[in-house]
């Protein structure tokens, strides 16, 4: 670089740095709701994606504005969310911190990607209706084990079963008692399972 260039750089930059504040702050276009990092502006109704191609949001133009505009809060102080279900749009559970709504059925993950929930628009009983009780119906008689037969003469004194195919089994379980031998014919002493 030569030193014609370099002084014309350096008068460039003196410019710049000497600029009054009001060309920096000047005001933005008409609709923008976000100042992208990159300078430019963004129309978005929310910051999610707002400025994905110019570097991220760098900061709120102005409250991005909500789908629905609620009304004028009238009501008691005790009644926020009716209040604001009256502006929110049909099927709304909960108003997102962006001015988005969710119909979500439940505060968790109802908001997540427009920066939380701000606001319930319904009481935790306007949930899905709960279903009334079965109606008692006739149980089934329990009916206790039948008792164990009597060990026949020749059976081993451990003998918990005697198999269909006439031999005996020492086996402390239920479940599989038996099954080379045709299964059980019958039970001698109840194991426990």
């Amino acid at each position: 670089m030569n030193s014609r260039t370099r002084l014309a750089a350096a008068a460039a930059l003196a410019l710049l740095l000497g600029a009054p504040t009001w060309l920096a702050a000047q005001a933005p276009p008409a609709g923008a709701t976000f100042k992208c990092k990159d300078g430019t502006y963004s129309t978005a109704a929310t910051s999610r994606g707002a400025c994905s191609k110019h570097g991220g949001v760098a900061q709120a133009v102005s409250a991005a504005p909500a789908r629905v505009t609620a009304a004028p809060v009238t009501a008691a102080p005790a009644a926020p969310a009716a209040a604001a279900a009256a502006g929110a749009p049909a099927g709304a559970t909960f108003k997102c911190k962006d001015g988005t709504y969710s119909t979500a059925s439940t505060p968790r993950g109802a908001c997540s990607k427009h920066g939380g929930v701000a606001q319930a628009l319904v009481g935790p009983a306007a949930g899905p209706a709960p279903t009334a009780a079965p109606a008692p119906t006739a149980a089934a008689p329990v009916t206790a084990p039948a008792p164990a037969a009597a060990a026949p003469r020749g059976a081993p004194a451990n003998a918990t079963a005697q198999c269909k195919d006439g031999t005996y089994s020492t086996s402390q379980h239920r479940s599989g008692t038996c099954s080379r031998h045709g299964g059980v014919a019958q039970w001698l002493r109840q194991p426990p399972n």
